[in-house]
């Protein structure tokens, strides 16, 4: 793909582009794990028109635009759906209407599980829009002895891979950052819900139930466990999730009983972001809550099955705690686990409860205890 990719854009970098295009698709992780990379082209661009081209796939599905839109380090922010480009005809029309922005640079940001047939189509694609210079186009993932992979190699977070991309590409890195459009009204919507709670002021933990995977969800039940007991401990405790998360959340705060709320389907994505940046900690499994929350410097402690390779898609920064369980099948890929979700269901209440607790800073006697009597192969993944 280098080599192509040399052939087909053998001049250098310009340093004076007016037009420049970054290419990312994908759901809320994604974008979010994208951000210092694009951060850093709009750095080394600053006077140029950036137009980010993305899709979340099917319509409806929650992507950039419920993100980024209203952005003002972003001049456009141009989305298409699985559907814009099922036909020829319909491909035809879309690489015309991309033709026409007249591109100086083109830089891809592909997805980690991209396969190497959809890069080399898009690396045609960039070409057929006229780009005058692309790059970006890597692999990062080569399914080939997975489990191999997952035992003996250490994968870089989806973060650091991106940047690493973006500097091969010859743009400066500089400083991680994440330039989320939250503004006054988020905060202040924010404030409005904590208060007509009466939560103003309190300490909070945030448990976030869902997962596009069913593969990456811990049991609702063990999440009203954990709530009941930060509840007793003095925390409040708000169940976050979008509005197919309603029934679940729902059931989690029935389940903890006063002390507990929900705010499912009520927040945006930017006021959540506000939210979980005045929260404690976030409760969460392997979704987008947790990279919105690293993203505003909120602390996670995350609950990941071993679908796929250890690190690439953790919280990104120091605050972190990740729990993952070693299982015979692990990296398998799979979006339906045969097992009944073996691997995350070998996360224990007990171990969420001790490493919560240590995380708040809690003082209580059976942290120690509860830590001590993990499983076997805890420690080894536990970040």
């Amino acid at each position: 793909m280098r080599i192509l990719q040399k052939c087909l854009w053998p001049r250098s970098r310009p340093r004076d582009a007016q037009r420049v295009c970054i290419y990312r698709i994908g759901n809320i992780g994604d974008i979010v794990c994208a951000l210092p990379a694009i951060h850093a082209i709009r750095r080394a661009y600053p006077d140029a028109h950036l137009t980010l081209l993305t899709s979340p796939g099917r319509k409806g599905a929650i992507g950039a635009a419920d993100l980024l839109e209203g952005a003002p380090w972003l001049d456009e922010l141009d989305i298409y759906y699985a559907e814009d480009i099922k036909g020829f005809r319909q491909i035809v029309r879309f690489l015309r209407r991309l033709r026409e922005r007249a591109f100086d640079v083109w830089i891809e940001l592909p997805p980690d599980l991209a396969p190497i047939r959809r890069m080399l189509r898009d690396i045609f694609v960039a070409r057929a829009t006229g780009a005058r210079w692309a790059c970006g186009w890597q692999m990062g993932t080569v399914r080939v002895a997975t489990q191999a992979q997952s035992e003996l190699l250490t994968f870089p977070n989806e973060v650091d891979r991106l940047l690493a991309i973006v500097a091969e590409c010859g743009i400066p890195v500089g400083e991680t950052v994440f330039p989320l459009p939250i503004n006054e009204h988020h905060r202040r919507y924010v404030d409005e819900i904590l208060r007509k709670d009466g939560l103003t002021g309190k300490p909070l933990v945030v448990i976030a139930p869902g997962a596009k995977r069913s593969t990456n969800r811990w049991p609702l039940d063990r999440f009203s466990e954990v709530g009941r007991h930060l509840v007793g401990e003095g925390f409040k405790v708000l169940v976050m999730g979008g509005a197919t998360d309603s029934e679940s959340c729902a059931s989690i705060v029935s389940a903890i009983g006063p002390g507990a709320f929900s705010v499912a389907g009520k927040l945006s994505l930017l006021e959540s972001c506000e939210m979980l940046r005045r929260c404690d900690l976030l409760i969460c499994n392997d979704s987008g809550v947790q990279h919105l929350a690293a993203a505003v410097g909120a602390q996670c402690l995350s609950l990941f099955s071993f679908w796929q390779p250890q690190r690439k898609w953790w919280p990104y920064g120091p605050q972190h705690t990740v729990l993952q369980k070693w299982v015979e099948c692990h990296t398998c890929y799979l979006n339906l686990c045969p097992y009944d979700n073996r691997c995350i269901k070998l996360i224990e209440t007990d171990e969420v409860i001790a490493w919560a607790d240590k995380k708040l800073d809690i003082r209580s006697s059976s942290v120690t205890e509860r830590l001590r009597v993990a499983s076997p192969g805890y420690n080894q993944l536990v970040k």
